[in-house]
């Protein structure tokens, strides 16, 4: 059945949903890259997934899908559309959902996650499964292919819901990430709690816990995994469903390493604000020396988003380089916005080139964490058309470049970028421009050139 998705390219579902590529699937389903109509009449992307129409499931499905809908959470990957249809004279369910750029599971055989972005992770996760939960669902699939990056956000997948006690749908064979019940078919709220604390030790560590369900006892929590992520796996992996944590025990368990860590850091500044009182009120003394005190950056301000930009921004091979001229650009990550001239880039000033026609670069906003994932250069290119006022009208990419997350703040940026107005007789076509983004882990490199002379 898998050969046969791949060839239902270019085939539309229900008369509305083209399926324009194949993203991927097995057996028991596939998904497509889809298109559907927005409220204003344009289209955006959307993901298709079709399954075999299994006659005792098929109408019991197609209720959870709707229920599914119904949820509309946040950090819970949307459906917006599900019913039957046939290809090829085989009998289908289809579910439109969410698009999502990246999953966790491709990220992981390049490197584990650091604690912070565990834990920025971790948090949307939790908040998503406890909604589930809480509307009477289990999710029974959490692992790192069905955790997401859909725009901004951290997702969890919502199209193979279940309820407590009953019998998954599709039938399955037991999976790596499944607890010791699952050999029965039930599904419970334990069970995603199990899936969690396998996950969460394989993005720490990128490998699940040493574990033989032959044998009796708990799986493994390697002491590599840091603390509070080590208490948390363990009380999720409990082989007696009932002594596993809920995903409120893991989320108070986080709040209070997290108070924890805020104490401790107030302590340590109070320390520091003491040393240098005593050092400022000390004698002075033959060969004295300056003594200043270097205040500690505060912890806790980990990204909530530092998962999707990581699994956005994941490096691919870079696009050939375009023949423009190199401007050098504010170097690091955070805010960072610079106003230059067509030679030198000064952050934080403005300079007017009338001759080169640019009288403001905006530099991209990129977080640190999304920089540190770059090797070697992203190039975005984007041409932009400017009235006659010196703003820019349409920007549009030329050249996307690998990552999505780099060529979305690029194009953010050029739509905030200045030139001079219009001169008599000048032409619309001379008013295009294109302008490069070049993102390294150093800095951020622009050139501008005009589109037409």
């Amino acid at each position: 059945m898998s050969e046969t998705w791949k060839r239902w390219e270019g085939r539309t579902v229900d008369g509305r949903f083209p399926l324009q590529s194949y993203l991927g699937g097995s057996d028991h389903g596939a998904v497509f890259l889809t298109f559907m109509q927005g409220g204003a009449g344009d289209s955006k992307k959307a993901a298709i997934k079709l399954v075999p129409a299994d006659a005792a499931n098929a109408e019991k499905q197609l209720l959870r899908w709707k229920a599914a809908r119904e949820l509309n959470r946040p950090n819970l990957i949307r459906i917006f559309e599900a019913g039957r249809c046939e290809l090829n004279g085989t009998e289908l369910l289809y579910v439109v959902e969410e698009y999502a750029e990246e999953d966790l599971s491709q990220i992981l055989p390049e490197r584990v996650l650091t604690a912070q972005e565990a834990r920025s992770m971790l948090q949307p996760i939790l908040r998503a499964l406890q909604c589930v939960h809480d509307k009477g669902f289990v999710h029974g699939h959490i692992q790192p292919s069905n955790i997401l990056a859909a725009g901004d956000q951290v997702k969890l997948s919502s199209d193979a819901l279940g309820v407590p006690g009953e019998r998954s749908l599709g039938a399955r064979a037991t999976g790596a990430y499944d607890p010791p019940e699952a050999a029965t078919g039930a599904i419970s709220t334990a069970a995603d709690a199990w899936q969690l604390g396998m996950t969460l030790v394989e993005v720490l560590t990128q490998h699940l816990p040493v574990w033989d369900r032959t044998r009796p006892g708990a799986p493994e929590v390697s002491a590599a995994v840091r603390e509070p992520f080590r208490e948390i796996a363990k009380h999720c992996l409990q082989v007696d469903a009932g002594q596993r944590w809920t995903v409120g025990q893991i989320l108070d368990r986080l709040e209070m390493d997290r108070l924890g860590v805020e104490r401790r850091e107030t302590a340590r500044q109070g320390r520091t604000s003491a040393q240098t009182e005593k050092m400022a009120s000390a004698p002075a003394i033959s060969g004295q020396r300056k003594a200043s005190a270097k205040w500690p950056y505060l912890l806790g301000l980990a990204a909530v988003v530092a998962v999707v930009l990581f699994l956005i921004a994941k490096p691919k091979p870079a696009n050939p380089p375009v023949e423009v001229q190199s401007t050098p650009a504010q170097q690091g990550g955070g805010d960072e916005k610079a106003s230059t001239n067509t030679d030198t880039t000064n952050a934080g000033t403005t300079n007017t080139d009338t001759q080169g026609g640019v009288v403001e670069r905006v530099m991209p906003q990129v977080a640190p964490s999304a920089r540190r994932t770059i090797q070697g250069t992203i190039k975005v290119r984007v041409k932009v058309e400017v009235d006659a006022a010196g703003n820019v009208a349409k920007a549009t990419l030329e050249s996307a470049g690998p990552s999505k997350y780099f060529s979305r703040v690029a194009l953010d940026a050029a739509r905030d970028w200045k030139f001079s107005p219009a001169q008599a007789g000048e032409q619309p076509a001379d008013r295009e421009w294109k302008l490069q983004f070049a993102f390294s882990r150093a800095r951020t490199d622009l050139s501008a050139v005009r589109a037409k002379r």
